[in-house]
């Protein structure tokens, strides 16, 4: 499994990534609230804020130059996104994620997502095919972070039709926020996985063999989920050792 982050990044290389989050994203925002949840937002998908990270909102507020305030709000946004939680003593922290938790959210994803392809399939044009192809080779060229999230985003959005479907994509964007980091920011491949499936699956959608795109779908997803399965129980074992 091939897995990229920064997990052991020290506070000053934290606060030096939130600053370059901040600086891209200085302008254009209605509200320094919106700016704040996007910061942070990636900064937990490309890995900056790591899984069970404890989320000081002072030192947040100064390292992306803002007030405290935006920052509460942002983060009790996350909250209800699934990349933060709560507790009553210890305060805000990047959520981290159970073996039993992951395997129930691809049980669901795999269910919605299939219905998903299949409805859409049976209204897919030449012109979405085409455009498919372009989005696949753009996520199968990148390897991590906010780019990989972004194109991804886009590939799925345009093959299950999310405009036609609102509820439905936005379920599976749900199922796929409470993945945090572990599959949003990085490109999980395990040993044997097909490096471009992307593209793969958008060959067979092109053919019109439904059964045979929802087999990709399923075994692409159950690639990803047992590349999840295996970084969480590493994650688990090595924080064991250090207890």
């Amino acid at each position: 499994m091939v897995q990229s982050g920064n997990a052991a990044a020290s506070p000053q290389e934290r606060a030096d990534a939130l600053q370059k989050l901040a600086q891209r994203h200085g302008a254009g925002y209605r509200s320094v609230g919106a700016m704040a949840y996007d910061i942070i937002r990636d900064a937990i998908l490309d890995g900056t804020l790591p899984p069970g990270m404890k989320l000081r909102q002072e030192t947040l507020a100064e390292s992306i130059g803002i007030s405290r305030l935006p920052i509460r709000s942002a983060l009790i946004q996350l909250e209800a996104d699934g990349l933060v939680v709560f507790h009553a003593r210890r305060g805000a922290m990047v959520r981290a994620l159970s073996v039993e938790e992951a395997s129930e959210v691809y049980h669901l994803r795999t269910l919605l997502e299939k219905e998903a392809l299949r409805l859409a399939m049976a209204e897919i044009t030449p012109e979405r095919i085409a455009r498919l192809r372009e989005l696949a080779k753009t996520a199968d060229g990148i390897s991590e972070g906010g780019e990989f999230v972004e194109a991804r985003t886009e590939y799925y959005a345009t093959l299950y039709d999310a405009q036609s479907r609102p509820v439905m994509w936005e379920m599976i964007e749900q199922l796929r926020l409470k993945l945090g980091r572990y599959v949003l920011g990085w490109r999980l491949v395990s040993p044997g996985s097909h490096d471009h499936s992307h593209g793969e699956l958008i060959d067979v959608v092109a053919t019109g063999d439904v059964d045979e795109a929802l087999r990709v779908l399923e075994s692409h997803l159950d690639r990803v989920r047992d590349g999840v399965i295996a970084l969480l129980t590493e994650a688990a074992a090595h924080s064991g050792d250090s207890a």
